[in-house]
Protein backbone atom coordinates (compact mmCIF):
# COMPACT_ATOMS: atom_id res chain seq x y z
CA UNK A 1 0.00 0.00 0.00
CA UNK A 2 2.03 3.42 -1.09
CA UNK A 3 0.45 6.59 -0.18
CA UNK A 4 1.62 9.58 -2.21
CA UNK A 5 1.46 12.64 0.27
CA UNK A 6 1.47 16.41 -1.64
CA UNK A 7 1.15 19.48 0.34
CA UNK A 8 0.53 22.85 0.29
CA UNK A 9 0.83 25.73 3.04
CA UNK A 10 -2.03 27.64 2.94
CA UNK A 11 -3.94 25.05 4.44
CA UNK A 12 -2.07 23.70 7.60
CA UNK A 13 -2.56 24.46 11.38
CA UNK A 14 -2.25 27.83 12.47
CA UNK A 15 -1.27 29.62 9.17
CA UNK A 16 -3.45 32.28 8.19
CA UNK A 17 -1.06 35.24 7.37
CA UNK A 18 0.75 36.15 3.88
CA UNK A 19 4.19 36.31 5.74
CA UNK A 20 3.97 32.52 6.92
CA UNK A 21 4.20 31.47 3.83
CA UNK A 22 6.02 33.91 2.19
CA UNK A 23 9.59 32.22 2.12
CA UNK A 24 11.57 34.04 4.97
CA UNK A 25 10.83 35.36 8.37
CA UNK A 26 10.46 34.22 11.99
CA UNK A 27 6.93 33.86 10.94
CA UNK A 28 7.47 31.67 8.09
CA UNK A 29 9.83 29.27 9.79
CA UNK A 30 7.40 28.60 12.62
CA UNK A 31 4.96 28.17 9.89
CA UNK A 32 7.58 25.56 8.23
CA UNK A 33 7.35 23.33 11.39
CA UNK A 34 3.16 23.56 11.81
CA UNK A 35 3.43 21.95 7.98
CA UNK A 36 6.24 19.56 8.82
CA UNK A 37 3.74 18.56 11.81
CA UNK A 38 0.93 18.31 9.95
CA UNK A 39 1.99 16.61 7.44
CA UNK A 40 3.39 14.07 10.28
CA UNK A 41 0.22 13.32 11.46
CA UNK A 42 -1.26 12.34 8.20
CA UNK A 43 2.06 9.97 7.88
CA UNK A 44 1.71 8.34 11.14
CA UNK A 45 -2.05 7.95 10.20
CA UNK A 46 -1.34 6.15 6.99
CA UNK A 47 1.14 3.37 8.90
CA UNK A 48 -1.55 3.22 10.92
CA UNK A 49 -3.94 2.35 8.20
CA UNK A 50 -1.52 -0.14 6.45
CA UNK A 51 0.49 2.13 4.67
CA UNK A 52 3.97 0.28 3.73
CA UNK A 53 5.25 3.20 1.91
CA UNK A 54 5.09 7.35 1.96
CA UNK A 55 6.31 9.33 -0.41
CA UNK A 56 5.69 13.12 0.61
CA UNK A 57 6.16 16.01 -2.24
CA UNK A 58 5.80 19.97 -0.92
CA UNK A 59 4.29 21.77 -3.38
CA UNK A 60 4.29 25.21 -1.89
CA UNK A 61 5.85 27.58 -4.37
CA UNK A 62 7.97 29.24 -1.75
CA UNK A 63 11.79 28.14 -1.93
CA UNK A 64 10.57 26.04 -5.41
CA UNK A 65 8.81 23.32 -2.98
CA UNK A 66 11.36 23.12 -0.25
CA UNK A 67 9.74 24.16 2.54
CA UNK A 68 8.82 21.34 4.94
CA UNK A 69 12.16 21.11 7.95
CA UNK A 70 13.92 17.51 6.53
CA UNK A 71 15.16 16.96 10.27
CA UNK A 72 11.45 17.14 11.76
CA UNK A 73 10.10 14.87 9.23
CA UNK A 74 8.53 11.58 10.41
CA UNK A 75 11.78 8.57 9.87
CA UNK A 76 9.28 6.45 7.74
CA UNK A 77 8.81 8.75 4.99
CA UNK A 78 10.60 9.66 2.02
CA UNK A 79 10.58 12.79 0.76
CA UNK A 80 10.75 14.68 -3.16
CA UNK A 81 13.75 17.24 -2.79
CA UNK A 82 15.82 19.50 -5.01
CA UNK A 83 16.74 22.86 -7.07
CA UNK A 84 14.47 21.68 -10.01
CA UNK A 85 11.88 19.35 -8.33
CA UNK A 86 9.41 17.71 -10.15
CA UNK A 87 5.86 18.99 -9.19
CA UNK A 88 4.83 15.36 -9.12
CA UNK A 89 7.19 12.79 -9.67
CA UNK A 90 6.96 10.12 -12.61
CA UNK A 91 3.22 8.93 -11.48
CA UNK A 92 3.12 5.61 -14.04
CA UNK A 93 5.06 4.72 -10.33
CA UNK A 94 1.72 3.53 -9.13
CA UNK A 95 0.42 5.12 -6.24
CA UNK A 96 -2.22 3.35 -3.96
CA UNK A 97 -3.91 6.54 -2.95
CA UNK A 98 -3.17 10.18 -2.16
CA UNK A 99 -3.85 12.88 0.41
CA UNK A 100 -3.58 16.49 -0.08
CA UNK A 101 -2.63 17.86 3.06
CA UNK A 102 -3.10 21.59 3.55
CA UNK A 103 -4.72 22.74 0.75
CA UNK A 104 -6.47 25.91 0.14
CA UNK A 105 -9.99 27.38 -1.67
CA UNK A 106 -9.93 28.33 -5.17
CA UNK A 107 -9.15 31.91 -6.56
CA UNK A 108 -12.51 33.94 -5.52
CA UNK A 109 -13.26 31.77 -2.83
CA UNK A 110 -15.49 34.60 -0.37
CA UNK A 111 -13.87 32.90 2.93
CA UNK A 112 -11.07 30.92 2.03
CA UNK A 113 -7.78 31.07 3.90
CA UNK A 114 -5.21 32.25 1.89
CA UNK A 115 -7.01 31.44 -1.37
CA UNK A 116 -5.86 31.45 -4.85
CA UNK A 117 -5.59 29.16 -7.98
CA UNK A 118 -1.77 28.28 -8.89
CA UNK A 119 -0.46 31.71 -8.59
CA UNK A 120 -1.65 34.58 -6.71
CA UNK A 121 0.03 36.86 -8.79
CA UNK A 122 -1.26 36.33 -12.08
CA UNK A 123 -4.20 33.93 -12.21
CA UNK A 124 -7.89 35.55 -11.69
CA UNK A 125 -9.65 31.89 -12.42
CA UNK A 126 -9.67 28.54 -14.34
CA UNK A 127 -12.79 26.29 -15.93
CA UNK A 128 -12.40 23.42 -16.70
CA UNK A 129 -15.46 22.21 -19.09
CA UNK A 130 -17.15 25.57 -17.99
CA UNK A 131 -16.53 24.50 -14.05
CA UNK A 132 -14.21 26.61 -12.01
CA UNK A 133 -11.90 24.85 -10.44
CA UNK A 134 -9.27 25.39 -7.83
CA UNK A 135 -6.01 23.46 -6.99
CA UNK A 136 -7.77 20.63 -5.03
CA UNK A 137 -9.47 19.61 -8.57
CA UNK A 138 -6.13 20.53 -10.45
CA UNK A 139 -3.90 17.87 -8.61
CA UNK A 140 -6.87 15.14 -8.17
CA UNK A 141 -7.28 15.01 -11.90
CA UNK A 142 -3.23 14.91 -12.56
CA UNK A 143 -3.81 12.00 -9.81
CA UNK A 144 -6.82 10.55 -11.56
CA UNK A 145 -4.83 10.30 -14.69
CA UNK A 146 -3.29 7.46 -13.77
CA UNK A 147 -5.64 6.08 -11.54
CA UNK A 148 -4.80 7.51 -8.30
CA UNK A 149 -7.55 8.59 -5.85
CA UNK A 150 -7.54 11.47 -3.37
CA UNK A 151 -8.55 9.98 -0.19
CA UNK A 152 -8.10 12.90 2.50
CA UNK A 153 -7.93 16.61 2.29
CA UNK A 154 -7.05 19.03 4.85
CA UNK A 155 -7.46 22.57 5.01
CA UNK A 156 -9.60 25.34 5.70
CA UNK A 157 -13.46 24.58 5.95
CA UNK A 158 -13.81 26.52 2.58
CA UNK A 159 -11.32 24.24 1.57
CA UNK A 160 -12.76 20.79 2.33
CA UNK A 161 -16.19 22.05 1.39
CA UNK A 162 -14.28 22.25 -2.20
CA UNK A 163 -12.92 19.13 -1.93
CA UNK A 164 -16.52 17.35 -1.23
CA UNK A 165 -17.78 19.21 -3.83
CA UNK A 166 -15.47 17.57 -6.44
CA UNK A 167 -14.41 14.21 -5.10
CA UNK A 168 -17.50 13.53 -3.08
CA UNK A 169 -18.76 12.74 0.28
CA UNK A 170 -16.87 9.27 0.32
CA UNK A 171 -13.67 11.23 0.61
CA UNK A 172 -12.10 11.93 4.42
CA UNK A 173 -11.39 15.57 5.06
CA UNK A 174 -10.04 17.41 7.84
CA UNK A 175 -11.17 21.27 8.44
CA UNK A 176 -8.60 22.30 10.50
CA UNK A 177 -9.48 26.21 10.87
CA UNK A 178 -13.28 27.81 10.24
CA UNK A 179 -12.57 30.53 7.74
CA UNK A 180 -13.72 33.92 8.19
CA UNK A 181 -11.83 35.88 5.65
CA UNK A 182 -8.90 35.47 2.95
CA UNK A 183 -6.29 36.53 6.00
CA UNK A 184 -8.68 35.33 9.23
CA UNK A 185 -9.47 32.52 11.00
CA UNK A 186 -10.83 30.19 13.88
CA UNK A 187 -8.00 27.81 14.63
CA UNK A 188 -8.29 24.20 15.71
CA UNK A 189 -5.33 23.86 18.57
CA UNK A 190 -2.13 22.60 16.51
CA UNK A 191 -2.62 19.43 18.63
CA UNK A 192 -5.82 18.63 18.10
CA UNK A 193 -5.72 19.21 14.26
CA UNK A 194 -2.82 16.69 14.34
CA UNK A 195 -4.67 13.89 16.30
CA UNK A 196 -7.91 14.47 13.53
CA UNK A 197 -5.48 14.24 10.99
CA UNK A 198 -3.43 11.22 11.84
CA UNK A 199 -7.18 9.33 12.85
CA UNK A 200 -8.72 9.99 9.43
CA UNK A 201 -5.38 9.45 7.46
CA UNK A 202 -5.44 6.00 9.07
CA UNK A 203 -9.61 5.55 7.66
CA UNK A 204 -8.46 7.06 3.91
CA UNK A 205 -5.77 4.06 3.35
CA UNK A 206 -8.32 2.12 4.51
CA UNK A 207 -10.86 3.40 1.39
CA UNK A 208 -8.08 3.49 -1.08
CA UNK A 209 -9.85 0.78 -3.09
CA UNK A 210 -13.01 2.07 -2.87
CA UNK A 211 -12.84 5.61 -3.92
CA UNK A 212 -12.68 6.17 -7.37
CA UNK A 213 -9.79 8.56 -9.44
CA UNK A 214 -11.17 11.94 -9.85
CA UNK A 215 -11.45 13.17 -13.94
CA UNK A 216 -12.78 15.55 -16.26
CA UNK A 217 -14.65 14.25 -19.27
CA UNK A 218 -12.38 14.35 -22.38
CA UNK A 219 -11.61 16.53 -24.05
CA UNK A 220 -10.88 19.15 -22.16
CA UNK A 221 -11.48 22.92 -22.65
CA UNK A 222 -9.73 24.57 -20.42
CA UNK A 223 -10.01 28.35 -19.75
CA UNK A 224 -7.60 30.96 -17.81
CA UNK A 225 -8.54 34.33 -16.84
CA UNK A 226 -5.25 36.29 -15.54
CA UNK A 227 -5.16 39.35 -13.25
CA UNK A 228 -3.47 41.11 -16.18
CA UNK A 229 -2.83 41.34 -20.29
CA UNK A 230 1.04 40.56 -20.25
CA UNK A 231 0.17 37.38 -19.07
CA UNK A 232 -2.18 36.27 -21.89
CA UNK A 233 0.31 37.88 -24.35
CA UNK A 234 2.95 35.14 -22.84
CA UNK A 235 1.67 32.09 -22.76
CA UNK A 236 -1.13 33.07 -26.25
CA UNK A 237 2.82 32.72 -27.75
CA UNK A 238 2.24 29.11 -27.68
CA UNK A 239 0.41 27.23 -30.85
CA UNK A 240 -1.60 25.39 -28.82
CA UNK A 241 -3.40 28.18 -26.88
CA UNK A 242 -6.28 30.47 -28.26
CA UNK A 243 -6.42 34.15 -26.92
CA UNK A 244 -10.05 34.49 -26.06
CA UNK A 245 -9.71 38.25 -24.93
CA UNK A 246 -7.57 40.78 -23.12
CA UNK A 247 -6.72 38.81 -19.92
CA UNK A 248 -7.82 35.54 -21.32
CA UNK A 249 -6.70 31.77 -23.23
CA UNK A 250 -8.43 28.59 -23.79
CA UNK A 251 -6.83 25.18 -24.75
CA UNK A 252 -8.65 22.59 -26.19
CA UNK A 253 -7.10 19.30 -25.34
CA UNK A 254 -7.79 15.58 -25.71
CA UNK A 255 -7.23 15.05 -21.46
CA UNK A 256 -6.58 16.95 -18.40
CA UNK A 257 -3.42 15.95 -18.18
CA UNK A 258 -1.90 16.85 -21.85
CA UNK A 259 -3.48 20.38 -20.62
CA UNK A 260 -1.79 20.37 -17.44
CA UNK A 261 1.77 19.64 -19.07
CA UNK A 262 0.90 22.19 -21.22
CA UNK A 263 0.52 24.55 -18.69
CA UNK A 264 3.32 23.19 -16.41
CA UNK A 265 1.39 21.94 -13.58
CA UNK A 266 2.59 18.28 -14.53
Amino acid sequence: MRVYILADMEGISGVVRREQVSGSGPEYEEARLLLTRDINAAIEGALNGGATEVIVNDLHGARGGCNLVPEELHPEARYIWGHAKYRHPPLEDRFDCAFLIGYHAMAGSEKGVLSHTMSSKSIYSVKVNGVEIGEIAIDAAILGSFNVPVTLVTGCTEAVKEAKRFLGDEIEVVAVKEALGRFDAICLAPAKSRQLIKEAAERAVKKARSIKPFRFKAPVEVVIEFFHSNFADSISRLPEVKRIGPRSVKIVADDFLSAARLLGWY
